[in-house]
């Protein structure tokens, strides 16, 4: 689900401005999770725009780095966090290779 900031939108507590409670995210994210959402973002709107705009195919691929019902903050180590950020790049990847070798065979 992509929001329209980091902190208010995504219903974090620890931001600067706070209008909700515990209670008030918790409502919000379970609800959030019950329609299916898994993930919580605030770049895919605009990067999805611009791409249609310049005529380019693209894809948003994110990583869900912690469970927010369970909290705000990150808690995992740098070796893990590392690793979830190469998971996409290897995923784009794949994909990317798969998408070539099959227009070469066409060829």
């Amino acid at each position: 689900m992509c929001t329209l900031d980091f902190y208010e939108g995504q219903a974090r507590l620890d931001g600067a401005f706070c209008s909700y409670t515990e209670a008030d995210k918790q409502e919000y994210l379970i609800k959030a999770k019950e329609a299916g959402v898994c993930n919580i973002e605030m770049e895919s709107s605009v990067f999805a725009a611009m791409c249609k705009l310049s005529g380019l195919r693209a894809a948003v691929v994110c990583v869900t780095l912690l469970d927010r019902l369970k909290g705000d903050q990150l808690s995992s180590s740098h070796e893990v966090l590392h690793s979830y950020q190469l998971r996409p790049q290897i995923l784009v990847g794949s994909y990317i290779k798969k998408q070539l070798n099959a227009k070469a065979e066409h060829i």
